[in-house]
């Protein structure tokens, strides 16, 4: 039996996703453009412990709000207010697990440390990028980069693939696919520019550089969500999103990215 190329679903889905994702980022101020993010984090964070099958509120909810937290501090506070949020929310993980000590504390404690910067630091920096100059055109830039790396690699392995990447932690991703997706992301990228009188800020040389590193930031982002879903055993983070799973199977690759391409373009400015 012919394997189907295009998933119908996927594609409808990600249409939606995509268009309330330029809805917001062209049309929100920076605090109703935060509540989005809280929105991400908070179903972020409850999907990283239901990978590990600790979905009950007692687990989740200190997290969530820890995470978000430490993403309202990073993004509206200054740096010793954020500094203090971190070490006040570790030393509540740390008072949470002992008073509520029982047998999957071990897994609890490391997921709790781990989702306030995987979700709650990471996710805000899309809110930096949103409030740098020119940060909408910047953040649409990002997304449509991440994009085009997710979809092409998607597709490109479906069809031509034959070399698997990680076998060990995702089998369905091939070599072929990933360079499809590199390759079509940069080429996305230059249309982009050549389109966009704004990106003549930034030299060819740059801008090259700048959206090859954060397509394997995201692809990085990607194989880290693969990673985390092999410990938990699970092929997908949830089933919010038909045809693509939860809303971490959607945005792993931004987690990584975003950082990434945030840094490189305040450090260009700076220097």
């Amino acid at each position: 039996m012919e394997k189907r190329i295009f998933d119908y679903k996927r594609f409808i889905f990600g249409i939606i996703f995509g268009i309330t994702i330029i809805i917001s980022i062209f049309f929100l101020n920076r605090y109703e453009f935060f509540f989005v993010l809280i929105v991400l984090i908070a179903l972020s964070v409850y999907e990283i412990f239901g990978l590990f099958d600790l979905s009950g509120y007692k687990y989740f909810i200190l997290p969530e709000i820890l995470s978000i937290s430490v993403a309202f501090s990073f993004a509206f506070l200054k740096e010793n207010l954020f500094i203090f949020t971190i070490f006040l929310s570790i030393l509540l993980i740390l008072f949470k697990n002992i008073v509520f000590f029982k047998k999957d504390s071990g897994k609890s404690i490391f997921l709790d440390i781990f989702s306030i910067f995987y979700a709650g630091f990471f996710i805000s920096f899309l809110l930096k990028i949103f409030e740098l100059s020119g940060g909408r055109l910047l953040l649409l830039f990002l997304f449509i980069l991440v994009w085009a790396s997710d979809i092409f690699a998607y597709y490109g392995g479906r069809r031509f693939g034959r070399h698997k990447l990680f076998l060990s932690l995702s089998p369905k991703k091939t070599i072929e696919g990933s360079l499809a997706g590199f390759i079509s992301a940069i080429f996305v990228a230059l249309v982009f520019r050549a389109f966009i009188s704004d990106y003549e800020q930034f030299t060819l040389v740059f801008f090259i550089f700048l959206s090859s590193v954060t397509i394997i930031a995201g692809m990085t982002g990607d194989l880290t969500e693969s990673l985390i879903k092999r410990i938990g055993g699970k092929k997908d983070s949830g089933y919010l999103i038909p045809g693509h799973g939860g809303i971490l199977d959607r945005i792993d690759s931004l987690i990584l990215a975003a950082p990434v391409f945030y840094y490189i373009i305040v450090f260009y400015w700076k220097f």
